[in-house]
């Protein structure tokens, strides 16, 4: 097989350093609208030859917005995959360009971008969600560590704008709440593991989260509105010092505690 990587930043070029150790058989290519990137993986050895021509599949490691860009511009010969983080509107793309895609979204990923963050080790373990079953894609995906999840593309936006999107909505709101207070400079000083912990996803891509907004705008909405009731009651809740805040407490850290050990706590 000849693969084709297109964008070689965190996910592209950890995806490629992971199939170079576990297939080392596979030709792998690609492009990155960086040089400085793509010589990089030039010279790690992750891609042996600039350029995408010739390969019997591509795998799109770009955000969504770029991704729109890209697709009627891509042969219809060629079987095209993706993991970007929506997938509705970008299958709608795709079939209107006429190409043979899989959509997928692995399910894990890193608040560091760029080719210096990548780890082969990223995927192991972790969901990774096609559209649809192609043998050479799922191939591709148990090859990095990741099991296949088959979803339908709506089914997928939805469920996502809650455990993914949603979550960096929540850190990016909160860290402007808090680091736009005057009282900031004397909060940065004593500001510790939870304010760390809260705010890590909005250290993400700008790029890549604006085009999950405008891709999967009316799940995120939805979901922030849940959220937002939810903190509703518990400021009212604060507001009457009503004891029964140590339920509302009790319940969240169960609902946590019961995820994990239903997934394991070591997956992404």
């Amino acid at each position: 097989m000849r693969l084709g990587v297109v964008g070689l930043g965190l996910m592209g070029a950890s995806f490629a350093e992971a199939l170079h150790r576990s297939r080392p058989e596979i030709e792998i290519v690609g492009v990155d609208s960086n040089p400085a990137t793509l010589a990089t993986a030039l010279e790690r050895g992750l891609i042996r030859a600039p350029g995408v021509e010739g390969a019997d599949v591509l795998m799109l490691a770009v955000p969504p917005l770029a991704i729109r860009d890209l697709l009627p511009g891509l042969p219809r010969d060629v079987l095209v995959t993706d993991m970007a983080s929506t997938k509705a509107k970008i299958t709608v793309w795709a079939a209107e360009a006429g190409l043979d895609f899989v959509g997928g979204h692995p399910m894990c990923g890193r608040e560091t971008s760029g080719i210096d963050a990548a780890d082969p080790d990223l995927f192991e373990g972790a969901p990774w969600v096609l559209t649809r079953l192609d043998s050479r894609v799922d191939d591709l995906v148990r090859a990095v560590g990741s099991h296949p999840v088959v979803m339908d593309p709506e089914r997928h936006d939805r469920l996502v704008a809650a455990v993914s999107h949603a979550a960096f909505a929540l850190s990016a709101a909160y860290t402007l709440a808090v680091a736009d207070s005057r009282d900031w400079p004397e909060m940065a000083g004593v500001a510790a593991g939870g304010f760390r912990d809260m705010t890590r996803l909005a250290a993400g891509s700008s790029e890549m989260y604006t085009g999950i907004a405008l891709t999967n705008g009316e799940n995120l909405a939805e979901w922030l509105r849940l959220v937002e009731a939810q903190l509703a009651k518990l400021r009212r809740h604060v507001e009457a010092g009503d004891p029964r805040l140590v339920e509302l407490f009790e319940d969240a850290r169960a609902k946590r505690e019961r995820w994990l050990g239903e997934r394991g706590a070591g997956q992404c």
